[in-house]
Parts: C-alpha cells; structure tokens; sequence
C-alpha cells in the first residue's frame, strides 16, 4: 500500500524582510485508503474486522493470521467513483488558498517589525561552536559576524537544534555555516594520548574529546621535542633560548606565567610571531596578533600544524608562498594566511610523514580557525620524525619495566632462599610478645590504680554529700533570714511612707508658720514706723509748747508793761 502527500512550500527572494530560519511547508495530506461506501448491511461486520486488524502492519511480507477459521466475509465490491476530478481540484484550490493567506499575513507581520536571523545547520549547537552568522534587518543590510576570537565552551543542545535536524532543507542565497558534529576520538587518537600520558608529556587527568588551549600545545610541544627529539638540528632547547632574553614576547604572558618557559622558547625559536620576530619599531602601531599570545584560546587547525612543521621540516629554498598557494591542495586556501603557506605545502608533500594528514585525513578542506581537541593535538604531536623515537623510548620503559620486575622477583626469591624474611617475622613476633607482656603489666598497674581512685572518689563523693547537707542546712537559714529581712523591710516600708507624711505634715506647719511670722515681721516694721512717727510728732509737739511757753512768757512780759506802763 502507498500513501501519497503533496507538499506547498513559499520561497521568497533573498532581499525581503523574511526569515530563512523560520520555515513555512504547508503539507496536505491525502488519506492513503480511500474507503468507498459500503452496504449498510455489513456495516457492522466490517466495524469489527477493521477493529481486529488495527494492530496489523501494511506490508507485503507479514501474512496476516486468520481470525475467522477458513471463513470469508462476502462483501460487495465498491463502486468505482469515474468522476473525481472535481474532489481533486477543490482540495488543491483549498490548500493553495489557504497556503497563500498565511504566507500574506506572515509576510506583512514580519516586514512591519523587521527582525534578526541566523542562518544555522542543524547541528550548529553542538559544542557551543559556530562558524559564521548572518543578520537581516530592515534596510536589506547583511552583516558578517566571526566568532574565531571567542574562546569556546561545552554548551548544551537545545531541544530546538534536535527538532531542526529532521527539517527540510531550504535553499537561501545566504552562505551556508559550517557543520560540526559531535567530538569523537578515535582508536589512533586514543593510542597518541595514551603514550604520550606514558612518557609523562601530558597530564594523566587530560580528556582527550576536550577542546586544546593555545597555552596547553605550546607546553606538550616543547616537552615532546625536548624529550624525544634526537637530532640536534630539530631539537628546542629551552635554556640556550631563554638565556639572554630581555623582554617578553607577548603582553599577556609574563613571567610569573606557570607556562612562560614554553611560550618564550617558541618565541624566541621564531616558531611562533611575536614582537620577537619583528624588527625594532616596525611594529609601532602596536598589532594585537603580535603582542597577545592569548593563551587560553583554542588551538587552531592552522596554528597546531604550522607550530610542528617548523620544528619538523625545512623550508627549501626557490618556494614561493605564490606556488605554495596554488599547489597546496586545499579549496579553502584563501582562508589560509600567507605566513603559513611554505609549512603547510612542505607538510602537503611529506606523504605518508605528513602532519594534517595524519590528524585530519584525507581533506581537500583545511578549516584552519576551526578549533582542535586535545586527542587531535596528541596526534599533531605524535607524528612525523618521533613516531619511530616515542616508539623506541616506550620499548625502552617498558624493558625497564620488566627488568625491574624481574629484579624484584630475583631479590625475593633471594630473600626468601636465605630466610631473611621468616627470620625478621619472627623477630617481630618475639617483640610483639614482649610488648605484649609490658602491656599487660602496665594494664595491672592501671587497674590498680583505677581501684585506688575509685576509693579516692568515693570518699570524695561522701565528703561532697555532707558539703552538699550543709548547704542545704545553710540555703534554709538563708532563706528564713532572707524571709525576715523581707518582713523588717516591708516594715521599714511602711514607717518610712509614715516618716513621710508627718514630714509633709511638719513641712505645712512650717510654710504656715512662715508665712504668720512674716506677717508678724510686717506688723513690728509698721508699728515701728508709727513709734518713730509718733517720736517725731511729740518732739515737734514738745517744741511747739517750749515756743508756747516762751511766747506766753513774752506776752505776758508784754503784758505787764503795758500794765505799768499805763
């Protein structure tokens, strides 16, 4: 059986305000079983065959099981509709209209707002990495955004990224993103890490689906070529390069960085561009590449074989970096800088020793931002010239292993052949059992000297119980002292509340006293005032008469002269 679905999807031009992201597939869908109209009389027997065999799979090979014993339902054959054209046409008349009214009104909603889109594979959420991305806006201007500089993370996968893998693909005139899968490690890739953990290059606690840091591959590369570079012409060597140094090579990568050593042996060694390998004052304007090493990026494709290949191989002389880049095999060799032509067409033409192929394998696409992991980096490191030397230098731990097992079974057997072994336990059992003796005698002692404590304690505790009475004797004594001081006070509470009111008495007798001996001080001042008047007025009184009596005197003088004189 075969079911038919007739799809209806809208693509717009480019230079519309239309999001390429959100995706309009307007689906029909035509029932696969057209089901004609049957006898009414058999209507019910059919409901229940076609219950029986709802659980049955459409399909030519599974042979359905006879539910009816031999038995066949006779039905009539369907009527044949001849005239269907009109069905046909009416449902693509329907779906087209009803397609072409949301794409309308989604049209319009979205060109009246304007909104930012970007373009993304379905997979482009894993790893939290991204190549490129595109934004639309209202004025049809396309802006590119690059991402290399960000330092990436483990992101998680939003349920969105998942639903968007089984979607359609829509064709766009944008530029397609890059598509990253998931980080894998391989059985060769699990090989690299696992000798290079063994020779001590790299930490036993690395994860080798981990992405690598500019800071970490500098270190392993410099260990690797110091502990297994055999030839004097291709090997680093940190002391001689470092000897002499006056300045560092990059701004954000001082001396009191755990990995200084390794950054400025590559700098100095010109493996890697620093203000080092510029000529004084040609870089005044001060590039950012040049004076920042930014240790804790990932490693690039271009910069984990460019860094190898100029410790590995030599740049022969008559090759330009023109003829390297026409030569070099890679359809993105625009992407490629020029300063890492030579190496990466040197490494092109060493085969089978070649240092991309064996990471990456056979690509004609090199992505060099693209960020590396940590198993590709072993790999990078693993490869060329020191393949045959780490192989030489595991045999040669390995042998030292076994010898040294060896040696230590022969020291045993030794040991055992002369007896040393049984004569040193039992010496050791001998003074277990002296030290056993002394721990029981000490154990008698401290028993003793428990039971002497005991007694020491007890009569203690009697004595604290007779101390404990008499303070019992005493904290009732207290009590009914405390209970009559309560009573004396109260008492004195009560006289003194007396005291006071005879005083506030006292006080009232005094103020009335006061102010009658006031008035009394008033009446002296005023009886005084009327004596010293009264003196007053008898003096002048007293004065008056003495003038009376002389002029009385005198009057009668007068008198009796005028009698004699008459």
């Amino acid at each position: 059986m075969c079911s038919s679905i007739s799809s209806i999807s809208f693509c717009l031009p480019s230079k519309a305000p239309f999001s390429s992201h959100n995706r309009f597939n307007f689906i029909s869908h035509v029932s696969p079983f057209w089901i004609a109209r049957r006898n009414p009389r058999h209507l019910s027997l059919s409901a229940s065959i076609a219950e029986k065999n709802s659980s049955l799979e459409f399909s030519w090979d599974i042979v359905s099981p006879d539910d009816y014993n031999g038995w066949a339902i006779a039905e009539p054959a369907p009527k044949l509709v001849e005239k269907k054209g009109w069905r046909t046409f009416a449902i693509v008349g329907a779906g087209a209209s009803v397609a072409a009214a949301l794409g309308l009104l989604a049209y319009f909603s979205f060109s009246s707002k304007g909104f930012g889109v970007r373009l993304r594979s379905p997979f482009s959420g894993l790893y939290g990495f991204s190549g490129h991305s595109l934004t639309i806006k209202d004025d049809l201007e396309i802006e590119e955004v690059h991402y290399d500089d960000v330092p990436l993370a483990e992101s998680e996968i939003p349920e969105e990224t998942l639903g968007a893998a089984s979607d359609a693909f829509v064709v766009t005139e944008q530029k397609r993103e890059r598509v990253v899968v998931p980080f894998s490690v391989d059985v060769a890739q699990q090989e690299a890490v696992s000798a290079l953990k063994k020779l001590k290059i790299i930490e036993y606690d690395v994860r080798a689906d981990e992405l690598c840091t500019r800071r970490e591959y500098a270190r392993w590369l410099v260990q690797s070529n110091s502990q297994l570079e055999r030839s004097r012409k291709h090997r680093l060597n940190p002391f001689a390069a470092l000897c002499g140094s006056r300045i560092t090579a990059f701004d954000d990568v001082g001396v009191e960085d755990p990995d200084f050593e390794h950054i400025q042996t590559l700098a100095e060694a010109g493996v890697i561009r620093s203000k080092l390998s510029e000529n004084p004052g040609s870089n005044l304007n001060g590039d950012k590449e040049l004076n920042n090493f930014s240790p804790e990026r990932f490693i690039s494709r271009q910069d984990l074989v460019t860094w190898k290949a100029k410790i590995e191989y030599e740049v022969l002389p008559g090759i330009s970096k023109e003829m390297a880049r026409r030569n070099i095999g890679f359809l993105d060799v625009k992407e490629i800088s020029s300063d890492a032509l030579l190496e990466l067409f040197v490494d092109y033409r060493a085969d089978r020793k070649s240092i991309t192929r064996g990471v990456f394998g056979q690509s004609r696409r090199l992505q060099p931002s693209k960020p590396c992991t940590k198993a590709q980096a072993a790999v990078a490191l693993t490869c060329g010239r020191v393949t045959e030397f780490i192989q030489a230098e595991i045999s040669r731990l390995e042998a030292e292993k076994v010898l040294r097992e060896r040696e230590l079974k022969e020291v045993i057997s030794e040991i055992l052949e002369r007896g040393d072994i049984k004569q040193y336990w039992e010496r050791k059992m001998e003074e277990e059992r002296n030290r056993g003796l002394e721990v029981d005698v000490d154990y008698r002692a401290a028993i003793m000297a428990l039971e002497q404590e005991k007694t020491v304690q007890e009569s203690a505790s009697a004595e604290l119980v007779k101390q404990k009475a008499a303070l019992e004797c005493q904290k009732q004594l207290l009590s009914s002292l405390k209970a009559e001081v309560t009573e004396m006070s109260e008492k004195l509470s009560h006289e003194k509340a007396k005291y006071i009111d005879e005083l506030r008495g006292m006080q009232d007798v005094r103020h009335d006293l006061q102010a009658k001996y006031e008035g009394l001080l008033d009446a002296k001042s005023i009886l005084e005032a009327e004596i010293e008047a009264l003196r007053i007025l008898r003096s002048w009184v007293e004065d008056e008469a003495r003038k009376s009596q002389a002029r009385a005197k005198v009057l009668e003088e007068a008198g009796r002269r005028w009698k004699w004189d008459s």
